[in-house]
C-alpha cells in the first residue's frame, strides 16, 4: 500500500525533541527523513528520562527517531559540506531547531539554501522565535510553560506553579511544524514555489491557551485556580478531580442542579445555571468532594454512567498502557530493534483510509546509513570516517 509522503524526502537537522517530533509524524506517513548527525550523535543520545538506557542507547531518543536513516557528517569539515549541500539541493523539506542565526553561520541557513534549490520548503522551530527581546535566550519546554503563562493556570489555588507531565510545547509546536511543512508542501505543488516555515515554543504555548487568554483579554475575569481540583480556572463548578474511596475521578461539564439529584447532595440542587455554578465553585465542588470519598471509583462510574454524567476514572501510566481503548486504537507499538531488542513506543494518533501511518524502520543508530546514503549520493562509502556499517 503506497504511503501518503513516499514522494517527499526531508533533511532534518533537528535535535532533542521540537525537530525530531515533527519529522517523525511526516516518517510515519512515508516520508525518506535523513536525520544529520554530528560525530558521536545528536545531544539526545546522551540523556535519557528516569536514565533509561538499554546497551548504552538512549531509550528517550527511541522514541522521537523512528523511520528515520541516521547519516553521520561534521557540517564544519569541507568534504562533508559538499556531501550536506548535495543532500539540500535533492531534498525537498530542510528542518532546523538550532537557536536562531545557526544555520545561517554555517551556510545552510534559508537564503544560501533555496538559491541552490528554488522548490524548496525550509522549516525552522525554536524557543521564542528568530527575532525579538529574547531571540538568544535558550528555549525549552519547562522553561517556556513558566513564561508562557501555562503553569500559572494549572494546579489549585495554594500550589506552587504547576507544570504539565508532559512536554506539551515541544510537542505542540512540532506538531504545528508538520502541519505547516504539509500546507507548504501542497501551495509548492500548485506553484512550484518553495518557502520558509519559522515555528516556536512560546506561540505554541500561547495558542494552546487560546480559550483563557481570550477570555481574560475580553473579560478581565479573576485568575483564580480555586481551592479544590478546579480543571480550569475559568469552567465552573464540578468541572475537576475528585477523591474517592480507592482512587479519582474526574467530573466535567454537568450542572451542580443534576449531580445533586443523582448523587442525592442537597446543597447543590438549587443551583441550575452555569453562571451561578461559576460564582459559587469552592461551596460545590466542597460538596461533591464530601460524597465522592465514600465510594469507590468503579462504583461511583457505575452510577454516573448510567445517567449519562460526563466523567472519567484517573488512570495511571501502567493502566493507559493496558485501557482497552488504547489497545483497540492502536496506540501501543512494539519495534524489534536489531541490538536494543523490543522496544514499546506509541503509535501516531492518526488514521487515514488509504494511506495509513506505519512503521518501516527501527530507530538508527548513530550513523547507521552513512555509507548507504554516501554511495547512493555517488561518494565513496567511507568518505565519513565516523560511519557505521548497516
Amino acid at each position: 500500500m503506497p504511503a501518503a509522503l513516499d514522494d517527499i524526502t526531508v533533511v532534518s537537522f533537528g535535535q532533542i525533541a521540537q525537530g525530531p517530533v515533527a519529522t517523525q509524524m511526516l516518517a510515519d506517513l512515508g516520508a525518506e527523513v535523513l536525520k544529520i548527525e554530528r560525530p558521536g550523535g545528536e545531544w539526545m543520545r546522551h540523556f535519557s528520562m528516569a536514565n533509561g538506557y538499554r546497551d548504552g542507547e538512549s531509550l528517550q531518543f527511541q522514541v522521537f527517531n523512528r523511520n528515520k536513516r541516521s547519516v553521520e557528517l561534521d557540517i564544519k569539515d569541507d568534504d562533508h559540506r559538499a556531501v550536506l549541500y548535495d543532500l539540500c539541493e535533492e531534498a525537498d523539506v530542510v528542518l532546523e531547531n538550532f537557536r536562531p542565526g545557526v544555520m545561517d553561520r554555517l551556510g545552510f541557513g534559508y537564503e544560501e539554501l533555496s538559491e541552490r534549490n528554488p522548490g524548496l520548503i525550509y522549516a525552522s522551530a525554536s524557543g521564542f522565535g528568530s527575532s525579538g527581546p529574547y531571540v538568544d535566550r535558550p528555549g525549552q519546554d519547562l522553561i517556556i510553560q513558566g513564561m508562557g503563562g501555562l503553569m500559572s493556570i494549572t494546579g489549585d489555588r495554594d500550589d506552587l506553579p504547576t507544570p504539565q507531565g508532559v512536554a506539551i510545547a515541544d510537542l505542540h509546536s512540532a506538531t504545528y511544524l508538520a502541519f505547516g511543512i504539509l500546507a507548504a508542501l501542497h501551495y509548492r505543488d500548485r506553484t512550484g514555489e518553495g518557502q520558509r516555515i519559522e515555528g516556536d515554543l512560546l506561540s505554541a504555548t500561547v495558542d494552546l491557551q487560546l480559550q483563557e487568554l481570550s477570555t481574560y483579554a475580553n473579560t478581565g475575569a479573576e485568575l483564580d485556580r480555586g481551592e479544590h481540583g478546579l480543571g480550569n480556572l475559568y469552567h465552573p463548578a464540578p468541572y475537576g478531580v475528585y477523591e474517592t474511596a480507592d482512587g479519582h475521578i474526574v467530573l466535567s461539564l454537568v450542572l451542580p442542579s443534576e449531580l445533586g439529584e443523582i448523587l442525592g447532595i442537597d446543597e447543590i440542587t438549587d443551583v441550575s445555571t452555569w453562571e451561578e455554578a461559576y460564582e459559587r465553585r469552592d461551596e460545590i465542588m466542597a460538596h461533591v468532594a464530601d460524597v465522592l470519598e465514600t465510594d469507590t471509583t468503579d462504583a461511583w462510574m457505575e452510577q454516573l454512567i448510567e445517567h449519562d454524567v460526563w466523567c472519567g476514572p484517573v488512570k495511571d501510566l501502567p493502566e493507559v498502557l493496558e485501557d482497552p481503548q488504547v489497545r483497540d486504537n492502536d496506540m501501543i507499538k512494539t519495534i524489534d530493534h536489531p541490538t536494543l531488542g523490543e522496544l514499546t513506543v506509541t503509535g501516531m494518533p492518526l488514521r487515514l483510509s488509504e494511506t495509513p501511518p506505519s512503521i518501516r524502520r527501527h530507530p538508527p543508530r548513530a550513523g547507521e546509513h552513512t555509507a548507504e546514503v554516501l554511495e547512493e549520493l555517488g561518494y565513496p562509502a567511507d568518505l565519513a570516517s565516523s560511519s557505521v556499517d548497516d
